[in-house]
């Protein structure tokens, strides 16, 4: 019988208990083969400092303590691999078959994509290391998951489920802890992105069961996750997790012609800022429903909405509204702004509940000429406003403490030592230097913070994006720019500028829209 040598390699062994990813283990394999070229094949020592273990640990893959995991399971697996082959002919000649094997995991389930929102129960791990499961009294009744200690682990890689958008995601944990200060991570299956770090509360018992619910942010795209154990505390249970759709964080950004359904509208390229599309030839009771961008509002208050709008004569108006028409929270009149081109900020501020919102627009309005729509934007009234009209627009709320601190990268001599945020915007100002634009666009780069303005660590699931502004030198109006700037990204070209020269500033701000400071960035 020809043993299944596969299913004992080391680096295979990590990627069925979920350690490492497929593609991390063609690269440390990628890696072997070229460092042992050139080394003598019967050189002991080389061939060690060159196994696939080593090489993982040192592409940062896994750690010593999770070779030491890989290689016990190796052996036993190795060991029962060995047992089956010695006695399979005595069990072909008692079943007719050769006895194959496979792991737990993989013998049972087959992997499977779904939609949100999706609830998974804890004992329903692909692969696992260190727990245990027991009958749980909680609801519904089954089974949880249980007798956690520091570094043991869940994998959940082939239940899959898809993230409609890049943004704010609602995690619901199912705990139990008689006395609490347990803790674990919420990250992907093959550990290559973190989410959260939960702390699981004193609940009374072991099986007294609680909701913990906790916001993190996701990418668009197929996901599959895992938990690993942190602290034991007192010691705590899982029974299950659920994964929702909050929704687009804020500031949110909506180029009026991504619309989901619209009646009566046309688009048309547009001369403003950024190019692209607007949204015209507006008549009465013409509308635009944004049902497939959902908006997570995080609490219950005042928001302010800013409409990009251009009109000839001015006259018209329209709605701002629920998608489904449940519920209206803003009438906008169109100013005159002298072209049908020429664009302008209109400011309202609405009262929004907290939870998940899908938006639309109701012409109410055609006015002489008609009027035009570029995008608009939702965004915290505590956060910077994005439509100040002079130079100290950069003022923010006490809540600046806890904003984002950014780092920007200079062209000048100086760029060697990158300039932090300054605590006051005076100070900000007195450093403003200008950049000469001379083919219309502007090239920036910068260092993604790592710290609130507080001093606070900010983790990079925590950051929102950040947001640009600038204006001609002497002019005492920004123009503001955070679309197609996301938190991952750290440059941004600026286009259709005219040539002359420039004040840029840079903006950070969180996934709860609380923004750093304005600070001076120069074209590169």
């Amino acid at each position: 019988m020809a043993t299944n040598i596969k299913a004992t390699r080391l680096g295979d062994i990590l990627v069925e208990k979920g350690l490492i990813s497929t593609s991390q283990l063609k690269v440390a394999i990628a890696e072997q083969k070229r460092l042992r070229a050139d080394i003598d094949q019967n050189d002991k020592a080389a061939m060690e400092v060159t196994s696939i273990g080593e090489i993982l640990i040192r592409l940062g893959y896994i750690n010593h303590q999770q070779l030491k995991r890989g290689l016990g399971w190796q052996m036993s697996l190795r060991r029962m691999t060995f047992a089956m082959a010695l006695f399979a002919p005595l069990m072909s000649l008692g079943t007719g078959a050769a006895a194959q094997v496979t792991s737990s995991s993989s013998s049972s389930k087959s992997s499977t994509t779904t939609s949100l929102p999706l609830t998974i129960q804890a004992e329903s791990y692909t692969s696992m290391f260190g727990v245990q499961t027991e009958a749980t009294k909680d609801v519904g009744g089954g089974l949880n998951v249980g007798y956690f200690h520091e570094g043991d682990w869940m994998s959940y890689s082939d239940t899959q489920f898809v993230a409609p958008l890049t943004g704010n995601y609602k995690v619901t944990y199912r705990v139990a802890s008689n006395g609490g200060g347990g803790s674990f991570a919420l990250h992907e299956a093959d550990k290559s992105a973190q989410y959260d770090v939960v702390n699981v509360p004193n609940t009374g018992g072991t099986q007294k069961w609680i909701d913990v619910e906790r916001t993190v942010s996701l990418k668009a795209g197929v996901h599959s996750l895992g938990i690993t154990t942190l602290t034991r505390g007192s010691g705590y249970n899982i029974n299950w997790f659920k994964v929702e759709l909050r929704g687009l964080p804020l500031p949110a950004t909506i180029q009026a012609e991504d619309y989901t359904e619209m009646s009566g509208i046309q688009t048309q390229p547009t001369t403003d800022i950024g190019g692209g599309l607007n949204v015209g030839y507006f008549h009465e009771n013409d509308w635009l429903s944004y049902s497939d961008k959902v908006i997570d509002i995080p609490t219950t208050g005042t928001y302010k909405v800013t409409y990009r709008v251009a009109s000839l004569a001015g006259g018209g108006s329209f709605a701002f509204h629920e998608a489904d028409g449940s519920a209206q929270y803003a009438t906008v009149s169109v100013p005159k702004t002298g072209d049908s081109q020429k664009w302008v900020d209109v400011e309202k501020t609405v009262t929004l509940t907290a939870g998940s919102h899908r938006f639309g627009i109701t012409a109410l309005a055609r006015g002489s000429y008609g009027f035009n729509i570029n995008w608009f934007k939702i965004e915290s009234t505590t956060a910077t406003s994005s439509s100040a009209q002079s130079s100290s627009a950069g003022a923010v709320t006490s809540s600046t403490s806890s904003a984002p601190s950014v780092v920007t990268t200079s062209s000048s001599s100086s760029s060697s030592s990158a300039a932090a945020v300054s605590s006051s915007s005076a100070a900000s100002t007195s450093t403003t230097t200008t950049s000469d634009v001379t083919t219309g666009e502007a090239y920036f780069k910068w260092t993604p913070p790592t710290a609130r303005a507080n001093g606070e660590v900010l983790n990079a699931e925590d950051l929102g994006g950040y947001e640009i502004r600038y204006k001609l030198a002497g002019d005492t109006k920004y123009t503001y720019v955070s679309t197609g700037i996301g938190p991952w990204d750290n440059s941004f070209t600026l286009n259709g500028l005219a040539n002359g020269s420039y004040v840029f500033e840079i903006a950070a701000f969180d996934k709860n829209g609380f923004y750093s400071k304005f600070v001076n960035i120069q074209a590169l």
